[in-house]
């Protein structure tokens, strides 16, 4: 397959939005406890315990249920991640989008099971923005039973569900089987509730810039009563609970959804052989995809292959981000441009890799002109000379470069000795957890422009040198070098312009009076105002 798509005028260095919508935090949205859920995560904590884990309360357990709180500690923070994975892949209720059923835990991860999963209930974020469907009662209405992942650079680098990874100039992932990566990005209900509050029209620009701009107002978050600082302006709900309330754009206390806190699920998915001889393996679902050059659809099975999970809960106010991949994606990179495979914790239930998806181990170079089998090699975008751009269906070798680690191994480990012998999450991994060390000492507020606090993040990020960086191999595949999720969410996460002012289909953030006024106001480190805006 060939492409002569033309890319004219790039406006975003490759870093600026390397992650966008990169690793993930806690996830959630529950109806509350199932019966013995109580039971499950009290005997889960002390089986932890006894494994050595300092997972505390947060301790993953055969339970629907999320954590409530995000973790003290990286171990913590690991372990209510995986319960937030647990909780996310329930079986979903069919007649409650974005809730869990009454599934049995023999159930969880039956192979070939397609039943939507709770985070496959949430609203994908271009339908929201789409300005097609209206949107109250958007949250009820029925989910497709096919996957639409058909969108192809909607908007260039900033675009998050199409087959390009966001801020990585348009560079898409392509399979050994010779397919490319789809992606789709899911808000749940607090968010949704959220975006679509009365007297503000958040999915659009002016709604946005309104909400920013609010004067905002004095509130009291809880016992003792106190005049706090001003609350309001683009700010997601992080939960009610004790010491926070959330609020609306004008600073008025208000609840959304489940009162979990804002979350947004970023999937990657890649087609399946048509056997099915891998489903196994594989969470997977039915899909319809888009060919990038003949623009044919076809529905086939696609495999999760990664997901970030980015969740604010109160008092981690920058958002907790966590991603997950399976395990059989890509080797870790070795010395001397080398390779080795990943460590792996042990699991009995697990059969051996059939080869990895991202990799090939014997690539000859001499068969290969397209990328010389070098690692994480990205596709040369077309070009303003009129180039042809790489083949779509040659596939890449991809490896990672910063390998998972303790206790991240330690927390899967545990996990996998949970759960049923054929489940599919016996080849899923977390890879890791970036998070805000520093609660914010004020809460967030009305009038907030980029940069935002990072809150001292563990691991650091690209300031703390490359081994810092934390990076998703099937979702930030060439950006794995360059910069971990909260560099670029703090940083760059904006507002949408209120001229949507794009060339060749790349949008821009920019700045007042010629880039000499401040910085775009805030988003609350969401790139979906910026990327999803159509008016």
């Amino acid at each position: 397959m060939k492409s002569n798509r033309s890319h004219h005028g790039r406006l975003y260095g490759a870093a600026i939005l390397a992650l966008a919508l990169g690793g993930a935090g806690l996830a959630g949205c529950h109806r509350g406890a199932q019966p013995g859920n109580q039971a499950d995560a009290q005997a889960g904590a002390q089986a932890g315990a006894q494994a050595g884990l300092d997972c505390g309360k947060l301790t993953p357990s055969q339970a629907s249920t999320l954590p409530a709180a995000p973790g003290g500690n990286q171990s913590q923070v690991d372990c209510s991640a995986w319960q937030a994975f647990i909780a996310l892949n329930w079986q979903a209720d069919p007649l409650h989008p974005g809730q869990p059923s009454n599934a049995a835990w023999s159930s969880f991860g039956t192979p070939g099971d397609m039943s939507p999963k709770v985070w496959e209930t949430y609203l994908e974020a271009a339908n929201v923005f789409g300005g097609t469907a209206p949107l109250k009662g958007l949250w009820q209405a029925k989910r497709p039973a096919v996957k639409q992942l058909t969108r192809t650079s909607k908007f260039g680098d900033i675009d998050l569900s199409d087959i390009a990874q966001a801020g990585s100039g348009d560079h898409w992932l392509t399979n050994q089987r010779g397919d490319v990566t789809y992606y789709e990005v899911m808000m749940n209900q607090d968010e949704f509730e959220f975006i679509t509050q009365a007297n503000f029209d958040l999915t659009t620009a002016a709604g946005q810039l309104a909400c920013a701009s609010q004067p905002g107002k004095i509130i009291s978050d809880g016992p003792p009563p106190a005049k706090g600082p001003l609350r309001g302006g683009l700010n997601f709900p992080a939960g009610i609970q004790a010491g926070w309330d959330d609020t609306d754009c004008a600073g008025n206390i208000a609840a959304y959804g489940a009162g979990v806190g804002a979350m947004e699920i970023k999937a990657a998915w890649t087609p399946l052989p048509a056997d099915h001889k891998l489903d196994y393996r594989y969470k997977t679902a039915q899909a319809e995809i888009q060919d990038p050059v003949s623009k044919t659809r076809r529905t086939v099975t696609v495999g999760l292959v990664g997901l970030h999970i980015a969740r604010k809960r109160f008092p981690k106010l920058p958002w907790v981000w966590a991603t997950f991949e399976q395990i059989d994606n890509s080797p870790d990179e070795a010395s001397n441009g080398g390779f080795s495979p990943p460590v792996l914790p042990p699991n009995p239930n697990r059969k051996p890799a059939p080869g990895f998806t991202f990799f090939n181990p014997t690539c000859d170079p001499k068969k290969d002109p397209t990328y010389g089998c070098k690692h994480d090699l990205p596709p040369r975008v077309c070009g303003t000379s009129g180039m042809v751009c790489d083949p779509y269906d040659k596939p890449m070798q991809i490896t990672r470069l910063n390998p998972v680690a303790d206790p991240a191994n330690q927390v899967t480990a545990y996990v996998w000795g949970l759960l049923p012998a054929a489940s599919v999450f016996n080849y899923y991994r977390l890879v890791g957890v970036q998070w805000p060390q520093a609660a914010l000492g004020t809460p967030p507020g009305p009038g907030l422009r980029i940069p935002l606090t990072m809150g001292d993040p563990m691991p650091k990020g690209g300031a703390g040198g490359i081994g810092q960086i934390l990076a998703n191999t099937t979702l930030e595949s060439f950006q794995q070098k360059n910069a971990a999720c909260m560099d670029c969410h703090a940083n760059y996460a904006s507002i949408a312009p209120l001229k949507l002012l794009q060339t060749k289909g790349l949008r821009k953030v920019l700045k007042a009076n010629g880039g000499q006024g401040p910085a775009p106001y805030a988003s609350d480190y969401s790139f979906v105002f910026l990327s999803e805006t159509r008016r």
